[in-house]
């Protein structure tokens, strides 16, 4: 490849990095308006019920619908949204819907669908590494003063201390 090939690559990179950067900042500021005014609706004491049944669900789930997303897609977020509306609470990922993901909190049991390695990696690059890092060095610490049998033993008392219930 040229000089002037590489040039106009990586340039054409670069102009795909700000774009996406500009639209992330964008749908950060949307997510941060949809969920003002689920605020709004909250505190009117509104009530989203059932799509077809309710005007405020029927138009929450047609305005996705005609946005382009699936009639499907729309009827998982009416729930996130109804739940929302309910207490008051920001919708975090509206992606999530599947067992409530979104909405729980502590006290979930964690199982799911991902790959031990794709959940791992997200652990890993937390923060950048740091929270895993400084977990690693208090479970070493603790391991090293024989208060550990094994680092294993190590992240269950990290996690039942978090409030999470464990398979073990």
């Amino acid at each position: 490849m040229s000089k002037f090939d590489i040039a106009h690559v990586s340039a054409s990179i670069a102009a795909d990095l700000v774009a996406a950067k500009k639209a992330d900042d964008q749908a950060a500021t949307l997510r941060e308006s949809a969920n003002a005014n689920i605020v709004v609706l909250h505190k009117a004491k509104a009530v989203i019920g059932r799509y077809g049944k309710c005007s405020g669900a029927t138009a929450f789930v047609d305005g996705i619908v005609s946005g382009g997303l699936s009639k499907k897609t729309a009827q998982n977020y009416l729930s996130l949204f109804r739940e929302a509306v309910k207490t008051g609470k920001p919708v975090t990922d509206w992606g999530s819907t599947k067992d409530g993901a979104g909405r729980k909190g502590k006290g979930g049991k964690g199982k799911g669908t991902a790959t031990f390695v794709d959940l791992f990696l997200k652990a890993f690059n937390h923060d950048n590494g740091k929270t895993l890092q400084v977990l690693c060095a208090e479970i070493e610490t603790r391991y090293q003063a024989d208060t550990l049998e094994t680092f294993y033993d190590g992240f269950v008392d990290y996690l039942k201390a978090e409030g999470l219930e464990i398979a073990e």
